[in-house]
């Protein structure tokens, strides 16, 4: 007779084997992917934000042009988007497997051109190749209006080296006339994840955040100056927008670079370092074609350059930023929330007491949230009239005249303490600015952002 102890604990085993079993088990993760005409501008801003100035000509005479991208959509109707992550830019989405699963992806292409999907490091047959040339097949060219279901593999030779992280990143891109449909915007990642280390979505779970950063030099003019647009996921001089980390993150870079001989690439972060392998740095050398991923543990609060470190290319606005921000401490005062119509109709900014402390005087700051990426101070301060005790609000006029100009292409108005004094003398003020800061947006459906971005001083051509 087996003891009932030992009964137990093969029971038990026998359990836990199964869950195991069970969570490592492989997936068929299903996408719909269209390819579409569309406009792309290149520095929606109409700025260069990173030295906080109008973007240098020759590449300030148009930023917008007309590009062909890869849109996912939530299911086979294709009439619903699928939202994506800001910092994607022009690349198509992230396509997700741990290795074991199979992908599916249901394209449709909605060009005047045959398309294709093509995917690097995963397994396929001929069949779900996607790539024009002799022997073709099936999926090798999709013709305009027609759709066609890729079957992929996440196989071991998909996924991760032993030593090194529990995703890698590759490459998709459309493959008929490979040159010109990558220029045109015909791209994507794919990550595959290690077996056991995915969540259900397919990332993996030791880490934080990821990001996707591709380096490209996007010709639309044949080699001019005016057409090479040296941009990071098609952004050019800071426009890229998104790369907000919280301090202590343990964040994934994947790194991608496409294009000709000119585009040989050198990422590089101001104010971390990352692991690359075996060994730390702050650059990574990239070939066209080429992908790479690194670790950063996010560490160093503030707003870094992340460039490539290529002197043409930074000229050429090849740069970006991206912000570590604190975990925010306790306010002493809180902006009520209102409507914008209702904002705009009294002009007037309702705070309150969320201390302790009986508080004298509160002065506020301002400005225009332009974007993003791109706060536009006015140079204007407003004061409280009469002290504040715990948990008393007071209206503060702010006046009409932010709101003469109906025409300004905001996202709407922030409002942020810049200093506070107690009743008892002592005071308060912000550890960066915008601490305590309070949005009111334009439009119901607005972007959540963390931490403001940084103030830019705005040039007009009267001043």
């Amino acid at each position: 007779m087996v003891p009932r102890l030992a009964r137990r604990l093969v029971s038990t085993f026998c359990v836990l084997l199964a869950v195991s079993t069970l969570s490592f088990a492989a997936k068929t993760r299903r996408y719909y992917i269209a390819a579409e005409e569309v406009t792309w501008d290149y520095a929606p801003s109409g700025r260069d934000l990173i030295h906080g100035s109008a973007i240098p000509p020759p590449w300030n005479t148009q930023t917008r042009w007309s590009k062909t991208r890869y849109v996912e959509y939530t299911d086979a109707t294709f009439s619903m988007r699928k939202a994506q992550p800001e910092w994607l830019g022009i690349l198509g989405p992230v396509i997700r497997a741990e290795v074991g699963d199979t992908v599916l992806v249901d394209f449709l292409n909605r060009t005047e051109a045959p398309h294709s999907i093509h995917p690097h490091g995963l397994r396929y047959d001929k069949a779900n190749e996607g790539a024009a040339y002799l022997p073709s097949a099936a999926g090798a060219a999709v013709a305009p209006g027609e759709r066609f279901t890729y079957r992929w593999h996440a196989d071991k030779g998909s996924g991760p080296g032993s030593a090194g992280p529990s995703s890698v990143v590759w490459w998709y891109h459309s493959h008929v006339d490979a040159e010109r449909e990558i220029n045109a915007g015909l791209l994507g990642p794919i990550i595959v994840t290690a077996a056991g280390m995915a969540n259900l979505d397919g990332s993996p779970r030791d880490v934080d955040q990821e990001f996707v950063a591709m380096f490209m030099i996007f010709d639309e003019l044949q080699g001019k100056d005016a057409g090479l647009f040296h941009s990071m996921n098609g952004y050019i001089f800071g426009n890229l927008p998104g790369l907000l980390i919280k301090q202590g993150s343990r964040v994934r870079w994947h790194l991608l670079c496409m294009g000709n001989e000119k585009d040989l690439h050198t990422p590089h972060w101001h104010g971390e370092t990352v692991t690359y392998g075996q060994r730390h740095t702050d650059v990574v050398e990239l070939l066209p074609g080429s992908m790479a991923t690194v670790d950063m543990t996010a560490d160093n609060p503030g707003t870094w350059m992340f460039h490539c470190h290529v002197s043409d290319h930074m000229e050429g606005g090849m740069m970006a930023l991206y912000t570590v921000y604190t975990q925010p401490r306790s306010c002493p005062v809180t902006i009520v929330a209102e409507d914008w119509q209702r904002f705009a109709e009294t002009a007037r900014v309702r705070i309150r007491n969320t201390g302790a402390k009986p508080i004298r005087k509160v002065s506020l700051l301002s400005g225009y949230l332009m974007n993003t990426l791109d706060l536009e101070p006015l140079i204007l301060a407003w004061f409280s009239e009469q002290p504040l005790t715990p948990g008393q609000e007071q209206t503060i006029e702010v006046g009409s005249e932010m709101f003469a100009d109906k025409g300004k292409p905001s996202l709407g108005l922030a409002f942020y303490p810049s200093w506070i004094v107690y009743a008892d003398g002592s005071e308060w003020k912000p550890r960066t600015m915008g601490e305590c800061f309070h949005v009111y947006w334009r439009n119901k459906e607005h972007p959540r952002l963390p931490v403001l971005p940084p103030a830019q001083v705005h040039q007009h051509d009267d001043d």
